[in-house]
């Protein structure tokens, strides 16, 4: 199957996100108690699970992964909130069928399904996306954002190293997926300054297994997705919400540019970068993600300072 140019697209803005599996190497306590179903939605059905109690915080993951990507932080979150993740739709062990949807929708459904009035949502890549476009679209409905280095339509991507990684996924695709998914996970795993070795086996292994279950099926989907209109980019300054952008240092360049011009733009937004790391932050450096996330979530969200907690008001912005 030849990816469309379009799935090129969705690929590099913002698709990537990394799915830890059942193995992840960031996740190193038990796995909270969680129930886990499926939610009817516009013709598909979304697979989810959830945990804890309190403020609802909801994962969504990057394109052509699953919620899995989300292991370590579904652990932590769910002491102090009722965390959901879910498969968007084409991904992971949601089904859909070939109508016409919008992935933002998809997530209002599923939170109308499970009661959930109003979710903080942290989104890597697509997911980001999601969430800014969610936010925009039922802004009574958001109440923060945490955004991993984020696909926002509208944004006008660019640069030598995005058209670099074009030219070779379509050169890819004329050997197959597997050469397909390679490719993928080289620019957008390991990304456009280090080398394959730079990168724990334990994150590759991870991102090639997620990209491998979803990319074809996701891609097949991609004509019928409607977006927001008008489009997310040139609305930012109307979010409302505690806004965190999270960025890898070693990430592809014009998603760097993106977080910048995204924190300019939504009022009050804080900017961290975290060294060491490319586009799936959270998996590469989880100690430095939580640090991040754990403190901005507690303030943005009302929830007292524990022991257990980072104190303070928020993560610096750098």
């Amino acid at each position: 199957m030849e990816p469309s140019r379009s799935a090129l697209h969705l690929a590099c803005a913002g698709a990537l996100a990394l799915a830890a599996g059942s193995a992840s190497p960031a996740t190193c306590q038990a796995p909270p108690r969680a129930t886990q179903g499926y939610v009817a939605v516009n013709g598909a059905r979304l697979f989810y699970e959830e945990a804890g109690s309190g403020p609802a915080v909801v994962l969504v993951h990057g394109g052509f992964l699953d919620r899995r990507m989300w292991d370590r932080e579904f652990t932590w979150l769910a002491r102090d909130y009722r965390v959901v993740r879910y498969d968007v739709r084409g991904h992971g062990r949601s089904q859909a069928d070939t109508v016409a949807f919008a992935d933002f929708e998809d997530l209002r459904a599923l939170l109308d399904s499970l009661r959930i009035a109003r979710a903080a949502v942290v989104g890597l890549s697509l997911g980001g996306g999601i969430a800014v476009d969610f936010a925009l679209a039922y802004p009574d409905r958001a109440s923060a954002l945490v955004l991993v280095g984020p696909g926002v339509v509208g944004f006008p991507y660019g640069g030598r190293e995005l058209e670099a990684y074009l030219e070779d996924m379509q050169a890819a695709s004329a050997n197959g997926l597997d050469a397909v998914h390679a490719a993928f996970v080289r620019w957008w795993c390991v990304g456009p300054r280090r080398q394959r070795g730079d990168v724990a086996p334990e994150v590759l292994a991870a991102a090639e297994e997620m990209v491998a279950g979803s990319f074809a099926r996701r891609s097949a989907l991609e004509g019928l997705r409607r977006g927001l209109e008008p489009s997310a980019y040139g609305r930012l300054r109307e979010i409302r919400v505690p806004s965190l952008a999270i960025v890898g240092a070693l990430d592809m360049p014009t998603i760097l540019e993106l977080v910048d011009s995204l924190v300019a733009r939504v009022p009050g937004a804080r900017r961290v970068q975290i060294p060491g790391a490319a586009h799936m932050a959270n998996m590469e450096r989880p100690a430095e993600f939580e640090a991040a996330v754990r403190p901005f979530l507690a303030s943005s969200l009302g929830l007292p300072g524990s022991s257990s907690r980072s104190r303070g008001s928020g993560p610096p912005r750098t």
